[in-house]
């Protein structure tokens, strides 16, 4: 089993308003934006791919014209492309056989469109949430023609060595994914349901659809970080992304 992490670019967001709101409002902040690929010696697994390639020359295609435009501001390149980080590592994105979206969001499923031949796995609930709400999840980015979806209910083993765990909270079925590597250990892929690490503090201001519930989600990511062990991968911390090996490195 191998682990590579893919650095699909950056945003530049007001971390007041977009990470951890109220709090170190007007501070602009870079988040990496990544996904993980898995070669579990059988599959090849994908965990989210990126933004949208219309961002490279138009980088306000999301958002202008709404209330975030200026507050998320994506930097990305060719290089950072979902199918070009994956032959990075030496694969074709034809050798992509399944998708795991942790959600629907435009820096998480952009990429979709480049595995036309993939299974896509999302947390069913999820999907009926992001298809009625085009203003959070852009239909450009997931809703494509003859797309093969597998949906979910709930926490579940997706391959051996690859588990789902239903993370809500920031929106309703986000999913999290552990991967299990022999050498380095559990790998905890917290997607949003772990912005930074200031996020996993009793009570922090964070940005969600329901703070409760997200607040539960951070309970049960520690109490799983306890159980297991292994790393913690929040999703938008560049100290934390600069410590991390990138692909092509892998971890096993």
């Amino acid at each position: 089993m191998r682990m590579y992490l893919l650095n699909y670019g950056v945003t530049y967001v007001d971390k007041g308003i977009v990470l951890t709101v109220g709090r170190d409002i007007g501070q602009i902040v870079p988040t990496p934006i990544w996904g993980a690929l898995v070669d579990t010696g059988q599959k090849l697994v994908l965990v989210d791919t990126g933004m949208n390639p219309v961002h490279i020359e138009d980088p306000d295609a999301t958002f202008r014209g709404t209330e975030m435009s200026g507050k998320i501001n994506p930097v990305v390149n060719e290089e950072n492309l979902a199918l070009n980080q994956i032959k990075s590592c030496g694969y074709s994105p034809d050798d992509v056989s399944i998708v795991i979206n942790t959600h629907l969001h435009f820096d998480h499923c952009g990429g979709n469109l480049f595995f036309p031949g993939a299974e896509f796995v999302v947390q069913r609930g999820h999907y009926q949430w992001a298809i009625q709400n085009n203003s959070s999840c852009p239909r450009r980015d997931f809703d494509l023609k003859d797309t093969k979806w597998r949906f979910v209910d709930g926490d579940c083993e997706l391959l051996p060595g690859v588990r789902l765990i239903t993370t809500p909270g920031h929106v309703p079925g986000h999913q999290s994914v552990v991967i299990n590597l022999r050498n380095s250990g559990p790998a905890i892929i917290a997607s949003d349901a772990v912005f930074l690490r200031e996020t996993m503090e009793p009570g922090a201001p964070i940005t969600a659809h329901d703070k409760d519930i997200f607040y539960q989600s951070i309970e049960k990511i520690k109490d799983l970080c306890n159980n297991i062990g292994g790393t913690l991968y929040v999703s938008h911390e560049q100290a934390l992304w600069d410590t991390w090996k990138h692909a092509p490195q892998y971890y096993d």
